[in-house]
């Protein structure tokens, strides 16, 4: 099962928490990964402060807002997406590597529901913390490098730009949270793309027209 590894950061990188307000921050963070993992932007602050076993003000104390906390999430999902990117981007087939990106994301966001709502909320996120637009913009770099490789050796459709597969993996999160097998949405997503299977078999992957007869 996908399950994240939290990387914590400091409210205030000039005043470093006093070790019990440390733990605090730690528990409130695991606690909201947690929820966001199976609610994602339905989470409560007076659930987080129960299942951290914390009171609801020291949750504020640390979060003023919900949307203070989820931002903090977001940014960890941003950079488990960068990381599987990094692993995509090491497969030498690009054919591979974007399948590789495609179908571990498709699992994830299938057990993650706070990832599905990732890709729908950087926006927002991007305004509330200048991090979350430079982990945005590296994100960007990363899944553009992905699909201009494959389209390069031909394994991908020519006119697919990098919002268009932004777009499709939003698509592909909607679809898994109205029940969709994300395994079978990952295959559809790839054949729109037109990225040839492990054999080759699909051809004319490099071509922007439409579909043969």
């Amino acid at each position: 099962m996908y399950r994240s590894t939290m990387v914590l950061t400091q409210s205030s990188p000039n005043r470093p928490l006093r070790a019990d307000a440390r733990r605090n921050r730690e528990a409130i963070i695991t606690a909201a990964d947690d929820l966001f993992r199976t609610q994602g932007m339905g989470l409560q602050m007076d659930e987080v402060a129960q299942r951290a076993g914390l009171g609801v003000g020291t949750v504020y104390r640390h979060f003023p807002t919900k949307e203070a906390l989820t931002v903090e999430l977001v940014v960890h999902r941003m950079e488990t997406v960068i990381n599987q990117a990094e692993q995509a981007m090491e497969t030498q087939a690009p054919a591979v590597a974007i399948r590789g990106f495609i179908h571990a994301m498709a699992r994830m966001m299938g057990e993650d529901a706070g990832l599905r709502e990732t890709f729908q909320v950087q926006s927002t996120a991007d305004a509330q913390r200048e991090e979350c637009a430079y982990y945005r913009q590296d994100l960007h770099e990363r899944k553009f490098g992905l699909v201009r490789r494959a389209q390069e050796a031909g394994m991908v459709r020519a006119d697919l730009a990098v919002e268009d597969f932004d777009a499709l993996m939003c698509g592909m999160g909607q679809s898994i949270l109205a029940g969709g097998n994300p395994e079978l949405m990952a295959d559809v997503l790839l054949v729109g793309m037109r990225v040839p299977d492990g054999d080759g078999s699909q051809c004319g992957a490099a071509d922007g027209g439409g579909s043969a007869a």
